[in-house]
């Protein structure tokens, strides 16, 4: 079945995770809190969201994360890398059964290259000690970048909950 619409994924992922009693929380730095904030307007966000962390300025990352400059600049801020890591470090803060980081290019202003344009988006799903990551490129306007972002995400994290998902990027 092909879901098409951002809501109806949603709201599936959020009842998936209220029947299997699972807790998730949101490290966001390109989605700046979006992610939990459609989380918690669902009835069963109380059963299933943790919390969050936005974490746009890399001062976040580095301070209250305690990722390392050095590799922040190895990688960039917008990176596969500096994703995985936001959920590494995150675990060691946080008790959730899922987590979810993610980091990209909303708008200019970051380190867009040729290779890496305005609306690569990089995100990570922490489940059951396995990381799945993620690449995925849109287009648009940022608002309806977010809600492209929100959907693949919702769908990934179906996808893994289900069993129909391989990692990648261990």
């Amino acid at each position: 079945m092909i879901i098409k619409s951002g809501v109806y994924s949603m709201n599936k992922c959020i009842k998936l995770l209220a029947k299997k009693k699972l807790s998730i929380t949101f490290l966001e730095s390109a989605s700046a809190g979006y992610l939990a904030y459609r989380f918690s307007q669902n009835k069963y966000s109380g059963d299933i969201l943790y919390g969050g962390l936005v974490c746009y300025d890399m001062g976040v990352k580095e301070n209250i994360l305690k990722i390392k400059p050095e590799f922040i600049k190895k990688y960039t801020p917008e990176s596969m890398e500096v994703t995985q890591e936001m959920v590494r470090k995150a675990k060691k803060m946080f008790y959730s059964d899922i987590y979810i980081a993610c980091t990209g290019l909303l708008k200019r202003g970051g380190t867009e290259t040729k290779e890496k344009p305005v609306g690569t988006f990089f995100y990570v799903i922490s489940y059951k000690d396995e990381l799945y990551s993620f690449r995925f490129l849109c287009r648009g306007k940022p608002r309806e970048k977010l809600k492209k972002l929100a959907r693949n995400i919702n769908l990934s994290l179906i996808e893994i909950l289900e069993g129909s998902r391989d990692k990648k990027n261990k």
